[in-house]
């Protein structure tokens, strides 16, 4: 499935073949968005969450101890939440165990985002997250994506990796949100061919269009 929304500030495509993502618009110009394997449970309690915090460190510390309450089977989750704010052109984002995203900029260089030292949730309770912002500018596209694209396989066994993602973009910068999100499941399906993968192919993208008077 893929889905793309427009809007004056921003340019937003979410593509995937069986991960789910949540975003909102909230009232300050803001779009809150996640990337994570999640089950009803912790979809629950992430949303209601973020009803209460803006901080994306704060919200997934909330999460993080309201999984170990009750967590006898042990489950945990991995999950990158984000905000992006579109009148200052900020990303701020927590991480909890998942990958690091992308910033592609306008010659189709990249920059991984900097890890926040979080680690899965449900693993361990009373741990704090923390949350780190980076500036955009005109021409930046940000990629979040799952491990079924780094992970993906061919028939060799050589996994994908974040390298060849980055030379993805370094061999034709993004020109909009569809098109880069296009790229990668392109390059991902021409790498891993008929071979069978364990994971679900995942990606959210989005890229300042101009910034708020």
């Amino acid at each position: 499935m893929r889905r793309s929304i427009r809007r004056g500030q921003y340019e937003f495509v979410f593509a995937h073949n069986g991960v789910e993502a949540l975003e909102r618009l909230n009232e300050d110009g803001e779009i809150d968005m996640v990337l994570s394997d999640i089950n009803m449970p912790t979809r629950t309690l992430l949303k209601g969450a973020a009803i209460g915090c803006e901080d994306p460190g704060a919200v997934l510390t909330e999460v993080n101890d309201l999984l170990n309450e009750s967590n006898e089977a042990a489950m945990f989750v991995t999950l990158l939440y984000g905000v992006y704010d579109a009148v200052n052109m900020q990303f701020t984002y927590a991480n909890g165990g998942h990958n690091s995203p992308l910033v592609v900029h306008a010659d189709g260089s990249s920059t991984e985002l900097r890890l926040t030292g979080g680690v899965a949730l449900g693993v361990m309770p009373e741990l704090p997250y923390k949350q780190e912002t980076v500036t955009l500018v005109q021409g930046d596209t940000v990629v979040l994506f799952t491990d079924g694209v780094t992970e993906a396989m061919n028939e060799a066994g050589e996994e994908f990796g974040v390298d060849r993602l980055r030379n993805v973009f370094a061999a034709s910068p993004p020109q909009d949100s569809v098109q880069t999100s296009r790229s990668v499941f392109d390059a991902v399906h021409a790498f891993a061919g008929d071979t069978p993968q364990s994971d679900d192919v995942t990606c959210l993208v989005f890229r300042p269009r101009e910034a708020v008077p």
